[in-house]
């Protein structure tokens, strides 16, 4: 299972930073769509040069203009871009076109999506390289939130996946038992005191 750190900060200097810290721990780094809103794809660019060897994931959570956004990023030098699962099923296509014409790939967030292991489903069909099992910030705000409806609908769906919401040292041994090929966290990681110790526990539970 690869480890993906997701980078929900502000600007290129502290993702920079950051990445910096944890890059030796995981596979994928993945610039958070408020650092993207706030920074611009140049931050993309920044990233992608300072790791060459990382996978890096722009996640654009694109609702449209599918071909276009996912051309952009990854002219940028994104590998995985990321699309929403509400999308149409013809911009998750041509999302899909451009990745190919790349030789890149796309992620296809299932966040908002009420029947997840149907569209996940879908999405495979359609040429996404893995589904996001993905809880947001506001849902995992809610009282009673936790990580098992989102484990479930993974292992029902069987299609590759990945799951980003609540990922941290006490959940990615149940995240890595549902058969999650990527496990997603965010701020346990960026939030850490000591976001490269973070990064290598949870690297260490990975089995």
């Amino acid at each position: 299972m690869k480890l993906q750190v997701a980078m929900d900060l502000l600007t290129t200097a502290d993702a920079l930073e950051l990445a910096g810290k944890v890059a030796e721990y995981v596979d994928i780094i993945e610039l958070g769509t408020p650092l993207i809103k706030a920074a611009g794809l140049t931050a993309v660019t920044a990233v992608k040069q300072a790791h060459p060897d990382k996978i890096v994931f722009a996640d654009m959570k694109t609702m449209d203009a599918g071909e276009l956004e996912a051309d952009i990023a990854f002219k940028a030098g994104a590998d995985l871009v990321s699309v929403l699962g509400s999308a149409d099923d013809s911009t998750i296509a041509g999302a899909v076109k451009a990745a190919r014409a790349h030789n890149k790939g796309i992620v296809v967030d299932l966040i908002g999506v009420p029947d997840k292991v149907t569209r996940a489903k879908e999405a495979r069909a359609l040429g996404a390289k893995f589904v996001e099992f993905h809880a947001g910030l506001d849902e995992q705000a809610q009282p009673g939130f936790d990580l098992d409806g989102l484990l479930s609908a993974g292992e029902e769906a069987r299609v590759p996946f990945s799951v980003a919401g609540g990922v941290n040292l006490s959940t990615i041994e149940a995240v890595q038992r549902a058969g999650a090929e990527v496990a997603v966290a965010g701020g346990a990681i960026y939030g850490a005191a000591d976001p490269a110790l973070a990064a290598k526990e949870l690297r260490a539970a990975i089995a």
